[in-house]
């Protein structure tokens, strides 16, 4: 039990009204001995300073008041937390003594108060102190303001103060990493120029990152670590040295190795050569170095040395940003080396497109001599008194020649426009005229067929168009309606809109299917039109209109649907006469036709060509020879081209097979009876001839019977594919026709001295896919979090998904805004 005489009595009553409370502020103002200090007995304190503590202690906002000319100090508890290894000595201290590692900034402050009698005001000010054991970067808001008297005279100062450390210190953090996060690195054009461009990122924000040092695996594949790029610090043999050997054991070498960050303080031994910061004269002497991971390879592909501030504290937020500045150059590398390697595929891409549009150029015009003498041959065969099979022989030829001839003139334009070299030459055109012209050719055809052709042309007078250019697209659309119209009709229609012609053709044909319409002018593309199969055709066409259209400054488009046809729509301005050029005359000239072969050019299945399926034996084949002896077999030929499968037909038929001929997969699985062999193409309408060989493959009638398939792909590749799908034989077009024959017989044979049925087996591989990245923006956004935070990546993580279910925003939505203000939205 303490015993107190009657006046220590009355000086602890005296204290613990004046510093009420049980909070450690105050119950170390009551011990205090302030008789000791410069204050005085207690007894004698004036009412003003009474006055001030009363209304500073209870206060839960840092709070501080400095009394007399020697400021002697009295604070609360809330202001006591800022004062760090200060507490407890600087109750009742002067404050030149308690600050005096930065007084020489705040004295001069509080002079002015004194002398000035005038309140200051200072924001985010940056003091160094020493209040946790060692020199500290502190910034601060605070203002001192008089305490007067009755006669106005200054008696002390009242301090209100905040720390603003770490908003200061980590928005500048934020700053920076957010600074990497936008840096697009498909401007980058190296690895080099992004480790230079973070460089430069980080070296803006030298009071957190004093210096910094990338080190990446040697390109080479040696294993060892190159310097690549540093700011702040020069190489040295010890602790930075330029080139890391795979047997090192220097500490980078080990983080590298075992893929994990690692504090590292240097002596005077290691001679590191680092620059002193922006902050004061102290040299930085320690880092963290991290790994640098740029994917699931399990070498890293480098580390990152992050000099460490030696005015801050190596705490949990400064680690966490440490870690996010690693991860952010990480993803720029990573980025970097993405997209180096799409570079270089687009200019690998480029060079072939190139090769291939002069193959193209080089390989049609090299068609040329061949087409033409074998046009030349057909039209003097016609003026001989030929025998009637002979004559099919004719028509047979003049029709695929015809056929080629145009894929012939459809690949150099496709060349041309590749080449960008498709520029119109424009003439002065009736385009009514005209377009009428082209149309009446195909009107027998259709009329032929029972289709209808509705013709709506109305003069547009004259106009500037390349006239060629325009009859493709007029030819190709009609014979294109044509190809693909079973019942109806065709119509054309041509309108003049101000400066703008509109052609319109339109059918009743099977239409094309909704995915499809945005490959409609794709180049070599066929678009799926299940219900007109056999219609032959390379993809040319419609690319080839859509190119002539782009080149006079026009848009074709489409509109379609499954079973009521489709209609083409072209929109061409009607030009202008080139300059020096003579304006037409009102009423021109129409101008003459294109060089065409009609019968060639509809590619109708069912114009001129043998029924789809039909049956004949050796004696009623047309054109062929009478054969004696028995038949070798029965073989089921599906061909979808009409001359071709009526060619073969008589081939075999003269070799005493009993042919059955189909165009399509569906026909050759309906055949009523199981053949002794089956020759098929390959490429059909709908299903393929690969797909027929895996379907026979799988009928229990149809596994012992030998498959031979028929295909232009030449190469060891698609002979294997054939082979591999379980064909017994692969022969490529054009072909010897003895060679085809002797084939034929030595699988029938070889068939017939079979026991059983060959199995065959496939091998089926699962494939893994590796689990995707978290996006960057989301991982960006969770980087930010953390460092605001203090929180773990999953907590940032959590705290995204949680903000998108409450305000049903997607979650990369809220990253996004987290990446624009560094919160989560409100």
């Amino acid at each position: 039990m303490t015993t107190f005489v009657s006046g220590e009595q009355e000086t602890a009553d005296l204290l613990a009204a004046m510093f009420p409370g049980t909070d450690a502020s105050a119950e170390l103002a009551r011990v205090t001995d302030w008789s000791a200090t410069k204050l005085g007995d207690p007894h004698g304190w004036p009412e003003e300073l009474r006055t001030a503590i009363r209304t500073v202690l209870p206060s839960k906002v840092p709070m501080l008041l400095w009394w007399g000319p020697d400021l002697v100090q009295i604070y609360n508890e809330a202001y006591r937390h800022l004062l760090g290894s200060k507490h407890p000595q600087a109750m009742g201290q002067p404050a030149a003594e308690c600050w005096q590692e930065v007084w020489d900034e705040l004295g001069p402050l509080t002079a002015d108060v004194f002398h000035g009698a005038q309140a200051t005001y200072a924001e985010e000010l940056l003091l160094f102190l020493d209040r946790h054991g060692y020199t500290e970067e502190t910034y601060w808001t605070f203002s001192y303001s008089p305490i007067r008297d009755a006669d106005g005279s200054v008696l002390g100062v009242f301090v209100a103060t905040t720390d603003m450390s770490k908003p200061v210190i980590e928005t500048r953090r934020l700053d920076t990493v957010h600074a990497l996060a936008v840096v697009s690195s498909a401007e980058l054009g190296s690895p080099q120029e992004v480790c230079d461009q973070a460089m430069q990122i980080m070296s803006s924000n030298r009071r957190a990152l004093p210096y910094a040092a990338l080190y990446l695996r040697d390109e080479h594949g040696t294993g060892d670590l190159v310097l690549t790029s540093c700011y702040g610090v020069e190489p040295s043999a010890r602790a930075l040295p330029e080139r890391i050997p795979a047997a090192s054991e220097h500490p980078f070498r080990q983080v590298a190795t075992q893929r994990r960050k690692k504090f590292v303080s240097f002596g005077p031994e290691d001679d590191l050569r680092a620059e002193p910061g922006p902050l004061g004269p102290v040299r930085p002497n320690s880092a963290m170095v991290l790994p640098v991971r740029t994917g699931h390879a399990p070498a890293v592909a480098g580390v990152l040395v992050l000099g460490a501030n030696p005015y801050r504290q190596l705490d949990d937020s400064y680690g966490n940003f440490l870690d996010l500045i690693t991860r952010q150059v990480a993803t720029l590398l990573a980025d970097a080396a993405a997209t180096q390697h799409e570079r270089g595929r687009a200019a690998a891409l480029a060079d072939l497109d190139t090769s291939k549009t002069r193959f193209f150029q080089n390989v049609s015009h090299e068609f040329r001599t061949p087409l033409t003498i074998a046009m030349s041959a057909t039209r003097e065969l016609r003026e001989q008194h030929l025998d009637p099979a002979l004559v099919d022989h004719v028509d047979a030829v003049e029709r695929a020649v015809g056929r080629l001839n145009r894929l012939v003139d459809a690949l150099l334009e496709f060349a041309r426009a590749e080449a960008g070299t498709l520029v119109p030459v424009v003439e002065a055109l009736d385009a009514a005229a005209y377009t009428r012209e082209l149309v009446s050719m195909f009107r027998s055809a259709l009329e032929s067929a029972g289709l209808a052709l509705e013709l709506d042309v109305a003069e547009v007078g004259t106009t500037w168009l390349d006239r060629e250019a325009w009859a493709k697209v007029v030819v190709n659309l009609v014979s294109n309606a044509f190809k693909f119209t079973d019942s109806g009709s065709v119509s054309v229609a041509l309108r003049r809109e101000a400066d703008e012609l509109e052609l319109t053709v339109s059918d009743t044909g099977c239409g094309i299917p909704p995915e499809e319409h945005e490959h409609v002018f794709e180049r070599f593309r066929q678009v799926s039109r299940e219900s007109r199969p056999g219609v032959p055709g390379a993809g040319i066409g419609l690319a080839l209109v859509a190119d002539l259209v782009r080149a006079h400054g026009g848009t074709v488009t489409v509109a379609s649907a499954l079973g009521r046809g489709s209609t083409f729509t072209v929109r061409l301005p009607v030009g202008t006469p080139a300059t020096g050029q003579r304006p037409a005359p009102t009423h021109p000239a129409p101008a003459a036709l294109p060089e065409l072969s009609l019968a060639g050019l509809l590619d109708r299945p069912d114009a001129q060509a043998p029924p789809a399926a039909t049956t004949t034996s050796a004696r009623s084949a047309a054109g062929a020879a009478p054969s004696t002896g028995t038949g070798v077999g029965r073989l089921l030929l599906v061909e979808d081209h009409a001359d071709l499968r009526g060619y073969l037909t008589r081939l075999l038929t003269s070799d005493r097979w009993e042919v059955t001929a189909v165009g399509d997969v569906a026909s050759a699985l309906a055949a009523p009876e199981v053949p002794d062999l089956v020759l098929s193409d390959i490429m059909l309408p709908g299903q393929s001839g690969l797909d027929l060989v895996r379907m026979a493959r799988q009928d229990p009638r149809m596994t012992h019977v030998p498959i031979i398939l028929l295909s232009a792909r030449a190469g060891s590749e698609a002979a294997a594919e054939g082979l591999a799908a379980g064909a017994d034989d692969y022969v490529v077009k054009p072909f010897e026709p003895v060679e085809l024959l002797s084939r034929l017989r030595v699988h029938h044979q070889l068939a017939q001295q079979r026991a059983a049925a060959l199995g065959q087996a496939e091998n089926r591989a699962d494939t893994l896919e590796l689990a995707l990245l978290t996006g960057r923006r989301i991982g960006m956004a969770m980087g930010i979090l953390m460092a605001r935070h203090g929180v773990t990546s999953d907590a940032a993580f959590d705290l995204l998904r949680q903000h998108s279910a409450n305000h049903n925003i997607k979650l990369r939505e809220v990253a996004e805004e987290v990446l624009l203000t560094g919160e989560l939205p409100a």
